[in-house]
């Protein structure tokens, strides 16, 4: 986002739209415990990673593979039997793709994956054996559908499978593969509008990027676990994934610098609360945002929401401290509060933050961050218009604060005759150096 673009500007043309073009930075690449995506070349925080359409995706409502217009009427029935439509489902879905993308999903269960693969074991034999006992029970449905089939895309989805927020669920090819880390350098979002349904888009979310053939990370935990200690973002993953984590952060296992997370999180929460905002209050919230980008470096929601949060509270402060205007048919105004340079620092933190804040909701939600950034540009608008009346106010100086004036070299202004109005100096704008208008 450019310094005069607000929160509120569009979304990239792939967060909106899709995009025509695939972008894939990284790589598969084999590792001890399969295949794992790394980056082909340095890559900074905001950089667009991957695109990617799924090779089969699934809508959470059943009935539409299981009961549509033409289906097989059979199918219904042996889906209540087995007591679970999504399997079904997934097998029916399957059978609609094309031949050819029949055998791109199925190529997902390589050979020897189970030798490797404790996870992918443990998936295929419990899908085996249940269709096995079920089979026994109810062998009329043997003949059914092609159960081989069943078995496999039911593990492919088992291990590979992701979860869309609509609830439908997908396989890809590069994505699936991507790993989940408690201290994560990449995020992805998946379209819901606009065409294809399903495309997942993955951005760099590390403050300080990705290195050259370092592997690409996302988190698969909710924001609030990944401030939780070790154990229970451990525990929370062994529900939603079956396996525990075994991401570098956790591998650390560092107690105290988790605590000390959770402890800055709910200090600056106290600081961001504090009515009115104080210089105090928000030197402290800066402070914690300072620190908590040296332990979690990576984007975050909380984060994003704290900046908006934070530069609201500068937007306040700034308009408590800048020229009041007393009388409008005399144009006087009246100068309170900081001096012009920190008045200006202060308008260019609020700015930075309501950019950043942006750019992180953007890369973490995608399409679902327009409504976000259309709210933050009504706090974002006052703030940037604060700014240019100021800088313009810092560019046109008196001239004795030059230092081409205090080398004999005479402003254009004077080279063709104008004289500038001085004023003593440490003394407020005039209401002429404000809003003069040159010829």
């Amino acid at each position: 986002m450019s310094p005069s673009a607000g929160p509120g500007a569009a979304l990239s043309a792939l967060a909106v739209g899709g995009g025509s073009e695939a972008v894939i930075r990284g790589e598969l690449v084999e590792g001890p415990e399969g295949p794992t995506f790394v980056a082909l070349r340095r890559l900074r925080w905001g950089t667009p990673i991957l695109t990617e359409r799924p090779l089969l995706l699934v809508e959470a409502d059943t009935d539409r593979y299981l009961r549509a217009e033409g289906a097989d009427p059979r199918l219904a029935e042996l889906a209540e039997a087995l007591g679970d439509a999504t399997r079904l489902a997934a097998y029916v879905a399957f059978r609609q793709l094309h031949e050819r993308k029949q055998k791109e999903l199925l190529a997902l269960w390589r050979d020897g994956l189970e030798d490797s693969d404790a996870t992918a074991r443990a998936v295929h034999a419990a899908n085996r054996q249940g269709i096995e006992e079920f089979l026994k029970d109810h062998p009329h449905f043997k003949q059914c559908v092609y159960w081989n089939h069943v078995i496999l895309v039911s593990s492919i989805f088992g291990r590979f499978g992701l979860v869309n927020p609509d609830g439908s669920r997908a396989v890809y090819g590069l994505c699936s593969h991507i790993r989940h880390s408690c201290r994560p350098n990449a995020a992805w979002f998946t379209l819901r509008k606009g065409f294809p349904r399903g495309k997942r888009m993955l951005h760099v979310i590390h403050l300080e990027g990705i290195q050259r053939r370092e592997e690409i990370t996302v988190s698969q935990l909710e924001e609030s676990i990944l401030v939780q200690p070790k154990a229970l973002r451990s525990l929370q993953l062994l529900k939603c994934q079956g396996r525990r984590c075994g991401c570098p952060r956790c591998a650390a296992g560092n107690e105290e610098e988790d605590e000390r997370i959770r402890y800055l999180f709910g200090k600056l929460g106290t600081a961001l609360a504090a009515k009115p905002p104080t210089d105090g209050s928000t030197a402290l919230a800066q402070e914690c945002l300072q620190e908590l980008d040296r332990l979690v470096p990576f984007s975050m929601q909380s984060k994003a929401k704290a900046k908006v949060l934070l530069a609201t509270a500068f937007g306040e402060l700034s308009q408590r401290a800048a020229w009041q205007q007393d009388n409008k048919s005399a144009n006087i105004i009246r100068w309170t509060g900081l001096d012009a340079e920190s008045q200006e620092q202060r308008l260019k933190d609020a700015k930075k933050l309501y950019e950043t804040a942006g750019k992180d909701f953007e890369y973490l939600l995608g399409q679902d961050a327009l409504p976000i950034l259309e709210r933050m540009e009504s706090g974002y608008a006052p703030v940037q218009d604060q700014h240019k009346v100021l800088a313009k106010y810092m560019r046109e100086k008196e001239p004795d604060e030059d230092p081409s004036a205090a080398a004999g070299v005479p402003w254009p202004e004077q080279a063709q005759g104008y004289q500038p109005q001085l004023r003593q100096p440490g003394m407020p704008p005039t209401w002429e150096e404000l809003f003069k208008t040159k010829a």
